[in-house]
């Protein structure tokens, strides 16, 4: 049940813990003494309050590289507990569960990527669409003949062909994703490599 509790913590100082949680616990980890109320809701600390005066004078008195160093080491550490927490839960062995772990693993460099392929497939789409000249106001009269509404004549053609391409990119979306998802690992870490 530790284990239980670590893997629940994942990367947050602060936890949300249900009251059955609570009660669950072995320890006075989680107990009424770590409890804390945050926003009217109960917050929950791995630390008591004398272990956490104790970390922060510890800090205090640590250099800039030695905190660069530790804060290095921990973020491997929650990494790999991350990782194993993927395992158990089988996500990692899923596609979204793999979306999931590069968005809390690489955060706004994962975002970066993502919608740069985005808008790359769209400008993409959005060209081979003015090239092979696909008249979307053609399709939406089609479509109006489907569902008895009259839509084609109320859009203007300029909008109605970046519509279209926003749903044609949304279609390609099952390609895109696994594209990122397999590519965000080398390109994230040579562009912070880099700058």
């Amino acid at each position: 049940e530790t284990m239980l509790a670590t893997a629940r913590l994942g990367s947050r100082a602060f936890r949300h813990v249900s009251p059955v949680f609570l009660k669950a616990a072995p320890s006075d980890v989680g107990g009424p003494a770590n409890t804390i109320i945050f926003d009217g809701r109960r917050q929950y600390s791995v630390l008591s309050k004398e272990e956490e005066e104790k970390e922060k004078a510890r800090v205090v008195s640590l250099s800039d590289y030695e905190k660069e160093v530790e804060l290095r080491e921990l973020d491997a550490q929650i990494s790999k507990l991350n990782t194993l927490r993927g395992i158990n839960t089988g996500e990692l062995y899923t596609l979204r569960g793999k979306f999931k772990f590069l968005a809390k693993e690489y955060g706004m460099g994962f975002m970066v990527w993502y919608w740069t392929v985005w808008c790359s497939t769209a400008v993409l789409t959005y060209g081979a669409i003015e090239v092979l000249d696909v008249d979307a106001i053609a399709l939406l009269s089609r479509v109006d003949g489907f569902t008895g509404f009259d839509i084609a004549n109320k859009v203007d053609p300029t909008l109605g062909t970046i519509g279209l391409t926003v749903a044609v990119n949304e279609l390609i979306e099952p390609l895109r994703l696994p594209i990122v998802v397999f590519t965000t690992k080398p390109v994230v870490d040579t562009l912070t490599r880099r700058y």
